[in-house]
């Protein structure tokens, strides 16, 4: 996965909501959002990757991703893949949170990004309680879809909040020589780190070692090593640390680079100006 990551879609509402039911597969590159996205699957079985992360999905299970997070679906031609999908403001969790219930921590992806739901009928019932009323015309639906759109959202806090809550593992490369690198890069994250050098550490073929790191993760070294650094600098950034200092904290050697690198990543500068995007399909998994 390279950096250059496309923003795709504007949402205009305070919330839009997808049913789709299909067995075309998924051929979507990595992306990012303005939004928050909540994903229900209904029915079949594939992938997700969330901030380089890789997860298998099952019927029931719901994935959450923030604004700005990257991320792709993974569902092979012919099988179906039944899903309900909301878009969702910040600015609307913003202005809908109390001092209790902050609704925007749904989407942290602290605990992980997947739920797996052993009942999802709870959830599903209110999603299509929210799927029909916004079908309608009748009086009220704004104020209506708002309180079904905030039971929903409130009912899957709880979820996560419940100690018992089963949140799905990432996959882990198979090959424990990936494995060690990916651990080793995450360890010296802010050190000199090229593909020579990881070849030499581990005794591999630095050309058999980037087949292999692509082949196991579906990425490139290069790109899951500047992720994780901009990653890193984000989190520093939302700590308060200077932009400048969280650059070379993130292991960066050039501060013009790493703007560069953030604004195509996270579509804003680490300053806070928004970076340049394009207008997308209507449906942006």
């Amino acid at each position: 996965m390279e950096t250059g990551y496309e923003k795709r879609g504007y949402l205009l509402d305070d919330f839009r909501l997808f049913h789709l039911k299909d067995k075309n597969g998924t051929n979507v590159d990595y992306h990012y959002h303005e939004f928050c996205k909540l994903l229900m699957l209904r029915s079949g079985s594939g992938g997700y990757t969330v901030d380089g992360k890789r997860y298998t999905l099952e019927a029931g299970d719901v994935v959450l991703i923030d604004s700005q997070c990257v991320h792709r679906p993974e569902f092979e031609h012919g099988v179906l893949y039944e899903r309900v999908i909301l878009y969702i403001s910040p600015q609307f969790l913003q202005q809908q949170s109390t001092a209790d219930c902050h609704l925007q921590d749904i989407f942290s992806g602290e605990n992980g990004h997947v739920l797996h739901l052993g009942k999802p009928e709870k959830i599903w019932a209110l999603s299509d309680a929210l799927e029909q009323e916004l079908a309608e015309d009748h009086y009220g639906r704004v104020i209506l879809s708002n309180g079904l759109l905030l039971r929903l959202l409130i009912e899957i806090a709880r979820i996560i909040r419940n100690p018992e809550t089963t949140f799905a593992k990432p996959i882990t490369p198979t090959d424990s020589r990936i494995l060690n690198i990916l651990r080793y890069i995450d360890a010296y994250l802010t050190e000199d780190i090229n593909i020579d050098t990881l070849a030499e550490q581990f005794y591999i073929s630095k050309y058999h070692m980037m087949r292999l790191f692509r082949q196991e993760t579906g990425r490139s070294i290069h790109g899951y090593l500047q992720e994780r650094r901009l990653i890193h600098a984000k989190d520093l950034i939302r700590q308060g640390v200077s932009a400048t200092e969280s650059c070379f904290r993130s292991g960066f050697r050039s501060y013009s680079s790493f703007t560069r690198a953030y604004a195509k990543h996270f579509g804003t500068t680490p300053t806070g100006r928004k970076g340049h995007s394009a207008p997308a399909d209507e449906t942006y998994e």
